[in-house]
């Protein structure tokens, strides 16, 4: 087990280039130089003092949530001593740092029973990746404060932070140091022991800057396809799907699908297996993307979601909302990948990829005869139903509590009554036709609808935003 440190500027300027692009804007690196602060009304709940870095906050609330959930009941977070949510804090760094490790696949297209979700590999398991190297950014001693840059502190979170100038992000890259951890312990004792650092200003660009540090600028760059993106936007400062994904399963790949996928001859890796915690989004209700079946049921009731401009969290107590690892839900998640639209129905002459997927009879009499079952009446599609009906009984199959409570957090003050952070609270009710969804609602309601289709919500302390 050693320890070693770095000055490292010319990896430093490698994760610059990938974070940021050619030009770092100083209002956008002004909005991410923020720490990791907990609400004082909210133990549990970080505070996003500025539009952008809720790409990384939310992800880390969401593995800080899935944590906690596991321990205390939803009476019991505000009264959860400061030190425990710290340890929380930097067992959630620490865990986000490994999935980094993990080695590459791309073997779940092929068919082999072995990549089935019982095979898979269970993100509440011990972790594999034990090992490391782990590299850690670091500020060994805290800048120099000037007029220019002062930023805000947690002492201090609502504090303006004021316009910096191109000296500023010099000055902090110019200082950042590099630290190297040959094993997970070393590298959650480090974390304990200087979390200060990561909850001071610039804590979340060190944290972000130790992601792709261990992950390494190279490996980044094959997983996002080198398209030359940087992670952070030029423009608005948002975080992108690559980022994204990064913290959530540990891959930067800039897609939501499952698996690869054959784009105009190019294949493009989407999501390898179930995560930790899941990631829903509006834009699929809008059409513009089709979440797959992995980040949807991750091994844990926790999501990411996203509105058009926003990260924030929703989690749950109830471990029925997990799917069950079952041939059953296995094949449904391989017929979703066949139902490219979201229609629930695939073309009939795909019926053998699917059955050989699930390593089912391909015999060209089977499935002839299957096809006279599926699709009597010689439509070309069979419907998702029917599908199911047909190979498995009504008792193998999975369905969600008829009704569960959820909670919503959202890091940004202004987006909470009283401009004071809390969680929402709301009970679901799952029907069996469509509901109408009332204005006020709409926007949370059909972000869930692609999880839960024909869902009614009632909030029971206020109606939370996505925005």
């Amino acid at each position: 087990m050693t320890e070693g440190s770095t000055h490292g500027s010319g990896s430093i300027q490698e994760v610059c280039q990938l974070v940021w692009g050619p030009n770092i804007r100083p209002e956008l690196f002004a909005r991410w130089s923020q720490g990791f602060i907990f609400s004082e009304h909210e133990k549990t709940a970080l505070i996003q003092t500025s539009g952008g870095p809720c790409a990384v906050i939310a992800p880390v609330q969401a593995f800080l949530l899935k944590n906690l959930i596991s321990k205390h009941q939803f009476s019991q977070l505000r009264e959860v001593e400061s030190t425990t949510v710290d340890q929380y804090l930097a067992a959630a760094l620490t865990e986000m740092l490994c999935q980094c490790k993990q080695p590459p696949t791309v073997t779940m297209h092929t068919g082999d029973k072995s990549n089935s979700p019982t095979h898979a590999c269970d993100s509440n398991a011990p972790l594999q990746r034990d090992h490391g190297p782990f590299e850690i950014a670091c500020l060994d001693d805290p800048l120099p404060l000037n007029n220019d840059c002062s930023g805000s502190s947690p002492q201090e979170p609502d504090q303006p932070t004021p316009t910096p100038s191109a000296k500023d992000y010099s000055l902090f890259h110019s200082n950042v140091r590099l630290r190297q951890f040959e094993s997970v312990h070393s590298l959650q004792n480090h974390l304990e022991t200087h979390l200060d650092k990561y909850k001071a200003q610039y804590g979340v660009l060190l944290f972000l800057y130790s992601i792709i540090l261990t992950k390494g600028v190279k490996t980044m760059n094959e997983e996002m396809g080198d398209l030359g993106e940087s992670l952070i936007d030029g423009s608005q400062g948002h975080g992108g799907q690559g980022l994204i994904n990064l913290l959530i399963t540990g891959r930067a790949s800039s897609y939501v699908w499952d698996g690869v996928k054959d784009v105009g001859g190019l294949s493009l890796i989407g999501i390898l297996k179930r995560p930790a915690v899941g990631f829903l989004t509006r834009l699929e209700h809008l059409r513009y993307v089709q979440v797959g079946w992995y980040l949807k049921n991750p091994t844990n009731p926790v999501w990411v979601i996203a509105s058009e401009t926003h990260l924030s969290v929703l989690f749950s107590w109830c471990k029925k909302l997990v799917t069950p690892d079952s041939e059953v839900e296995r094949a449904k998640q391989v017929f979703s990948w066949y139902d490219t639209e979201g229609n629930r129905f695939i073309q009939g002459e795909k019926l053998k990829d699917v059955l050989e997927k699930l390593n089912l009879c391909t015999d060209d009499d089977f499935i002839q005869f299957m096809m006279l079952e599926l699709d009597p009446d010689n439509m070309g599609v069979i419907l998702y139903h029917k599908f199911v009906e047909t190979f498995f009984t009504p008792d193998q199959s999975y369905a969600p509590p008829d009704t569960f409570v959820i909670y919503h957090y959202n890091g940004l003050e202004s987006s909470c009554p009283l401009n004071k952070i809390q969680y929402a609270e709301g009970c679901v009710t799952l029907q069996e036709s469509h509901v109408g969804f009332a204005a006020s609602n709409s926007e949370f309601l059909t972000c869930l609808a692609t999880k839960w289709p024909n869902l009614d919500i009632q909030w029971s302390n206020f109606t939370p935003s996505l925005n």
